[in-house]
């Protein structure tokens, strides 16, 4: 039943954003009454940081599977790849994310959360990139990583504000030429 009820956040906050996100509004569409919510999340808020905890494992989980590759470069496409995969990139998810982000200023769990979450994902990339640099030219480890992830941030603002016109695969391979020209000694290993 709380996977029916984040599923039902989720689909609130793509529709109506955070604010226009309400226990009534979750509750009919989840099939269930306000009780129940309050029962298992005790508040709006605690509802919601429920929704942002699941979004994030979620990730992690995905981009954790992503580690599993032998070499760095396929560790850093594989983790690119993660972040357009059909079950994180999604219009409704996306709208989550930049829903959650455009409230991490003004509510600490978002932020504590959120930042938490990028923080081990970089060091994640920035390693990946490391080790990279033991075996290919890479001028910069810790800019490529951000370079990586800032180019990849961008393109999923782009989705998000063009919906369903701007597909995961186009975000994905907008993703690998840009790794291309990051870099070029290994541009012919980058294919999506």
């Amino acid at each position: 039943m709380q996977a029916r009820i984040i599923d039902a956040v989720v689909e609130m906050v793509a529709r109506h954003g955070i604010s226009g996100t309400t226990l009534a509004n979750v509750a009919t569409t989840a099939g269930v009454s306000q009780g129940v919510l309050v029962f298992h999340f005790k508040s709006k808020e605690g509802l919601l940081t429920q929704t942002l905890v699941r979004l994030l494992d979620e990730y992690r989980a995905a981009w954790q599977a992503a580690l599993a590759a032998e070499t760095p470069l396929d560790r850093i496409l594989n983790l690119v790849r993660t972040d357009f995969d059909p079950i994180i990139c999604t219009n409704r998810k996306l709208a989550l994310w930049f829903a959650f982000w455009g409230e991490a200023s003004a509510k600490p769990i978002y932020n504590r959360l959120s930042s938490e979450s990028e923080e081990e994902r970089f060091q994640v990339m920035k390693q990946a990139c490391e080790e990279l640099s033991s075996v290919a030219h890479v001028p910069d480890p810790a800019w490529l990583a951000q370079s990586i992830d800032a180019h990849t941030d961008g393109l999923w603002l782009q989705m998000h504000l063009q919906g369903p016109e701007f597909s995961p695969e186009k975000g994905l391979s907008a993703a690998f030429s840009h790794l291309r020209l990051l870099l070029p000694d290994l541009a012919g290993a980058i294919n999506p």
